[in-house]
């Protein structure tokens, strides 16, 4: 053996985002210089390091190292005590390498976020929508939702009122809201209702506010169209009763005819000519979408006959759909492949890519078929990644996500949300559909492990952009940049080393659309 090695201490604890050390010491007990090569092993490894990592010693001397322990504040960083190993390894004689043991326990800590999708509910008899809870701690929870009605003019049913969520993942509970009385006429009525939601042991909890729009049965229109109608035919009443037409009988008639020429038997009158046939329905055009100037090239206007009525992008009409798999065994995303079941995430993905731009090379042409890969999604996948990895604004991170160019993975989708944003967009306070592609952004960035509950938020910001884009880009789903918003932006960025500021400032953004995520080059599944 030609070394000697202490740790001190063996056992240290350190809170998420703070910081713990622990030293090591090597002695050279032979009796030629050697150099030592250190390194951390085990769970702990990827938040923990040693300084400096080489240690350079001659024959009976010693030297020190110190091991330092960060793990960041998120749920990557599970609580309770976690072994970890620091490997010195001799360049001279590696085959006399030492691992010292040592045990670092992370401190427990809870953070929950909470959303109600969407936050206006309308109806007339009932209100559908999703509460979606967060762990963002590193311990499993449980929490309880509860709805409160301010006018307790509602009834309601939450299935289920209480989750149980692991660290770092997202459960969801349907709630439907029924009116205790139907409006058949008049105006609107809007219910206020908050949702609570509690975590075992804490009284304070979240609370989400909505808006239960309660239409009437009958519309105004129909009550006014109604109206005219009895009007209309009290009025013909009236001048029907009022009106005496002159009856005259048929035999003066008779008479007077007595001299005409009788219609020889077997003649037919004459019949008018058959109008002309209709002619056959023009052919339908095909799209010609035109992007919001975003990404690769993209920009420029469309016009032709999909064009908006005032000049702006165009609507992009709905492709045809995918028919049912062929084969019972055809496997889900993600990452989407050729061959794969219908998505509503990839019918996403591919109206982006449709919007780009005509003088944008990667547009997807029309003839592409929703939902699934097609040769043709493939081709403007294929084009669209090699021009984000061409770009130099972005992180050149895209194809180690994606298994392969032309399929679409956590990365690419990433990507095709982040593109367009504007910082002045998304800044705090900010409330437009920006802030919804900002956030499914984020949301797809940060996942490196998903779930069907996950997919079911996926799915849903997927069909919120599907009718963004085939409303010309404009409306959409409103969301409020506000602090819960900063969180998720800080921890984005800490998960791809960039300043933790939980501003999404260009530099953010940029990484977004090159398809920096978290771990990357997991799949996701």
């Amino acid at each position: 053996m030609t070394m000697w090695t202490s740790l001190d201490p063996a056992a240290v604890a350190v809170d998420p985002g703070g910081r713990a050390t622990a030293r090591l010491r090597v002695r050279n007990t032979g009796d030629t210089v050697e150099e030592y090569r250190l390194s951390v092993v085990g769970t702990p490894a990827g938040w923990a390091r040693v300084e400096p990592d080489t240690l350079r010693l001659y024959p009976g001397s010693e030297g020190t190292a110190e091991i330092s322990f960060a793990p960041p504040r998120t749920s990557d960083a599970l609580a309770g005590p976690a072994a970890y190993g620091i490997r010195v390894e001799p360049r001279e004689h590696p085959d006399l390498r030492d691992v010292l043991e040592g045990q670092v326990t992370v401190a427990p800590f809870t953070e929950v976020r909470a959303e109600l999708l969407p936050p206006s509910l309308v109806g007339r008899f009932r209100g559908r929508a999703s509460v979606a809870v967060d762990n963002l701690g590193n311990t499993p929870l449980t929490a309880s939702l509860t709805l409160r009605d301010e006018t307790n003019r509602l009834t309601y049913d939450m299935t289920p009122n209480s989750v149980q969520i692991a660290p770092g993942r997202a459960a969801f509970a349907k709630l439907n809201v029924r009116p205790q009385h139907v409006r058949w006429t008049g105006r609107p009525e809007q219910h206020r209702i908050t949702v609570a939601v509690r975590r075992s042991g804490d009284d304070t909890g979240l609370e989400l506010v909505g808006i239960f729009d309660q239409r009437p049965v009958l519309p105004r229109w129909l009550m006014v169209v109604g109206s005219a109608m009895v009007t209309a035919a009290v009025a013909f009443v009236v001048l029907w009763l009022a009106f005496q037409p002159k009856v005259n009988t048929a035999s003066g008639e008779l008479q007077a005819g007595s001299s005409a020429q009788p219609v020889p038997q077997g003649a037919e009158s004459p019949l008018p000519s058959a109008p002309p046939s209709a002619p056959p329905p023009p052919p339908v055009n095909a799209p010609n979408p035109a992007g919001d100037g975003s990404g690769g090239g993209g920009g420029g206007g469309g016009g032709g006959d999909n064009a908006a009525p005032d000049g702006g992008p165009p609507v992009v009409p709905a492709p045809p759909k995918a028919p049912p798999a062929s084969k019972a065994n055809a496997k889900s995303g993600p990452v989407w492949e050729k061959g794969f079941k219908p998505d509503d995430i990839v019918t996403f993905a591919q109206y982006r890519l449709a919007t780009l731009g005509n003088s944008n090379p990667c547009e997807l042409k029309a003839g592409w078929t929703a939902g699934v890969i097609d040769q043709l999604t493939e081709n403007s996948l294929r084009c669209y990644q090699a021009a984000v990895m061409r770009d130099k604004n972005s992180s050149r991170q895209l194809t180690l996500t994606d298994k392969t160019p032309g399929t679409l993975g956590r990365a690419t989708l990433t990507s095709l949300w982040a593109q367009g944003i504007r910082v002045e967009d998304v800044k705090s306070g900010a409330n437009n559909f920006q802030v919804t592609k900002l956030t499914a952004a984020l949301w797809w960035a940060t996942q490196s492990s998903i779930s069907d509950d996950d997919l079911t938020r996926d799915r849903y910001y997927a069909n919120k952009g599907i009718e963004y884009f085939r409303a010309a880009q404009k409306g959409g789903m409103l969301m409020k940049s506000d602090a819960d918003l900063a969180k998720g932006i800080k921890a984005y960025q800490a998960s791809v080393n960039l300043p933790q500021t939980g501003v999404a400032d260009a530099q953010t953004i940029n990484w977004l659309i090159g398809g920096a995520v978290r771990d990357t080059g997991k799949p996701g599944r």
